[in-house]
């Protein structure tokens, strides 16, 4: 097989509706690792909240390192060491914050834990959503309140985001993105659902320009001599756009959204019918060459 790298998104991916890693796609992870293939879990999440859903990822040196906060992070897959960071310039922040501190709720200020001592500053006017808040504790984030925060504290960040109801979020990515224009790289899309939620949320991911899945990825192929056409990335969502297009190989589930399917070369099937394992075993079988 030609491809060196095989690059997965967690959430519509490699975790199914239950937000768990099947068996059938678990092995195909591990037989790609043993046929010397480097596998990286490319996500949206940062590391705090993946570690629990990455524990029974192969402990390789093939399959030890991960893409996280949408290519913000490159971390170590065991303990959450950074090994690359892209960070917001914090006036940027500061303004996004203060564009963003009226609405009902809580702007989420994504930072580099290893730095600041908290993955997550909660600020602004607004309140923590029920769903926010079940997230926090079922990921073990560790959280920071400061309403008025200074340029100090927004040091390090990753990313600044929002989570509100599916309609005004639309409203409120549009408003932001015509406030910062090309300043930002702005991603709404729906988030993951606390059990039995009243409504569907929608989570806002607000990166400076240039910061996307394929920058981290690029970082870590070229320190292993990874040439981008040797690159296979599966996703389903926005924020999985810039890999699937610049990827070797980009492969989308069949639960992806339509920015996804258009950006991909090759359709599997989806997250909770084995299209991981699909992807991967046609990869090895040469089938996808």
């Amino acid at each position: 097989m030609r491809y060196r790298m095989i690059c997965i998104d967690l959430d519509g991916t490699l975790l199914n509706s239950q937000g768990s890693i099947s068996d059938s796609d678990l092995r195909a992870v591990e037989a790609a690792v043993h046929a010397g293939v480097r596998v990286v879990p490319c996500t949206g999440r940062a590391w705090c909240e993946s570690r629990h859903v990455l524990r029974d990822f192969p402990a390789s040196p093939r399959s030890d390192t991960g893409v996280f906060v949408t290519g913000a992070a490159v971390s170590d897959l065991a303990d959450g060491r950074t090994l690359d960071l892209c960070v917001m310039d914090p006036h940027l922040v500061l303004e996004l914050v203060e564009h963003l501190r009226d609405l009902p709720e809580a702007v989420l200020v994504c930072s580099d834990a290893n730095l600041t001592g908290h993955d997550y500053l909660v600020t602004g006017n607004g309140q923590v959503t029920a769903n926010t808040q079940w997230w926090f504790e079922m990921t073990g984030t560790t959280v920071r309140h400061c309403t008025d925060p200074s340029l100090e504290d927004l040091r390090h960040t990753l990313r600044v985001g929002l989570v509100a109801a599916g309609p005004r979020m639309s409203q409120t990515s549009r408003r932001v993105s015509d406030a910062f224009g090309r300043r930002v790289a702005v991603h709404h899309f729906e988030a993951v659902q606390k059990p039995d939620p009243d409504q569907t949320v929608h989570i806002l991911e607000v990166f400076p320009a240039g910061v996307d899945k394929w920058r981290g990825l690029t970082w870590l192929a070229q320190k292993d001599g990874i040439q981008p056409g040797q690159i296979v990335a599966i996703g389903d969502e926005l924020n999985d756009v810039a890999m699937l297009e610049q990827a070797g190989c980009g492969v989308a589930m069949a639960n992806a959204t339509e920015a996804a399917v258009c950006a991909a070369n090759r359709m599997t099937r989806s997250c909770d019918d084995g299209g991981v394992a699909h992807a991967i075993e046609s990869l090895l079988a040469g089938r996808w060459d």
